[in-house]
């Protein structure tokens, strides 16, 4: 299988230098309008601050409720999500091409004038500390946290394990403050998809591309690259669950390095599908777990490499080791090039899946901008993948899988 590549998103500067990237079109007359704003968790100067912030956006602005936005959104037939990633704060519209203009009034109302009324605020805050507790009986969930923990160090914002005092912490003098040190016009930016016209573009310019709105880019927008990884074991007692989680990692590279691409496919080819060698071996030949998968995570412009599973506790141990004896295989036995064809064949095919459609499109190039690799980034990994050969994946793994350099998170009763 061949994959002649992406177009790449059309770049404009809105008369107030926001930038704007249209990503392909369509005739379907619906609308993506995604607002990115930099800055994430990864620069907050509390726990759940920018995503408290990010989610009180929609409960309250320049008039309207909580349930007014709602019902104006019903009646157009729209929806808007907002979530908060490590490096950035997004809000998302969806909607009918026909009525963007309406939806536009009421977007700029809920991110230029936000109340973060308070009564809203605890109604949020008990919906979030209710799942946040559901959540902590969940092993996979607990793992990732103290993975996190020890992949950046307590002392980093995203090496911090939330707790749900942390919930019971923030006030609407917080949201407030973040609020005014990320959202406006100078620390934004824009991606359009869907169906495009002028005059999609022309409101879209009216309502906020005209003036400089907000109270400028006050917060530190330095992300939080420094780290201090802990190595080794770290386990963590987890009563009454039934299996043990296990997350085995360390932080590998940054997204502009000439060996990421190569790292990616040999993620896949080691767990990040089900044909992997990771499950052929732990699942079909040994039974230790349903599922095992190996991922590239990333965190601005740094990725960590992660193997994760869950299982009996009897089987860790046993799992730990063929996971390292996989590990070792890559770095010392070439891989068959039958093998190498096979992934490709995989992660071409799934390209296809990812990018069918423009809203799915836009994510894969939103999330590649955030990464720092840029746009031109997702067709470099295609053509990695059309040409990469065993060597040059053999030295990746020697390179970058040191055992001595691992962490290893296991949660559980144990």
């Amino acid at each position: 299988m061949q994959f002649s590549g992406l177009a790449l998103p059309v770049s404009r500067v809105m008369p107030n230098s926001i930038p704007l990237y249209i990503i392909g079109n369509d005739d379907r007359g619906v609308v993506r309008l995604e607002f990115v704003f930099k800055g994430g968790y990864g620069i907050q100067q509390k726990p759940l601050q920018a995503t408290f912030t990010n989610r009180m956006l929609r409960e309250g602005a320049a008039g309207y409720s909580s349930d007014e936005i709602s019902q104006k959104l019903d009646y157009y037939g729209a929806w808007i999500e907002t979530y908060s990633s490590q490096n950035a704060n997004h809000i998302t519209l969806y909607s009918l091409s026909k009525y963007i203009v309406p939806l536009l009034q009421l977007l700029s109302a809920i991110i230029k004038q936000p109340t973060f009324p308070a009564d809203n605020l605890e109604t949020v805050r008990r919906s979030g500390l209710a799942a946040y507790e559901v959540a902590s009986q969940k092993v996979d969930v607990v793992s990732q946290r103290y993975f996190e923990k020890c992949l950046w160090g307590e002392g980093n914002p995203l090496g911090h394990v939330v707790l749900a005092q942390d919930y019971r912490n923030i006030t609407v003098g917080d949201l407030q403050n973040y609020y005014n040190g990320v959202y406006s016009s100078n620390n934004c930016t824009v991606f359009l998809s869907g169906t495009v016209d002028e005059k999609v573009i022309t409101a879209l310019e009216n309502t906020f591309g005209s003036d400089e709105w907000g109270s400028g880019c006050t917060m530190d927008m330095q992300f939080a690259k420094a780290y201090s990884s802990e190595f080794g074991r770290c386990n963590v007692k987890l009563d009454n669950t039934l299996q043990s989680a296990v997350k085995v990692g360390f932080m590998a590279l940054d997204s502009t390095s000439p060996d990421y691409h190569k790292l990616r496919f040999l993620t896949v080819l080691l767990g990040g599908y089900f044909g992997s060698r990771l499950m052929s071996n732990i699942r079909e030949e040994n039974g230790f777990t349903y599922h095992i998968w190996a991922e590239l995570d990333t965190y601005g412009d740094k990725c960590a490499f992660m193997i994760s599973s869950e299982m009996a506790t009897e089987y860790v141990e046993p799992c730990l080791a063929e996971i390292y004896k996989e590990i070792e295989r890559l770095k010392n036995e070439p891989i068959e090039v039958e093998e190498i064809e096979h992934v490709r064949n995989y992660i071409l095919g799934e390209m296809c899946r990812e990018v069918e459609g423009v809203s799915a499109r836009a994510e894969v190039f939103v999330n590649a901008w955030l990464s720092g690799e840029g746009f031109e980034g997702v067709n470099e990994y295609l053509k990695v993948v059309e040409s990469v050969t065993p060597d040059e994946l053999m030295e990746v793994a020697r390179k970058y899988f040191c055992n001595d350099k691992m962490i290893e998170v296991v949660v559980g009763n144990n």
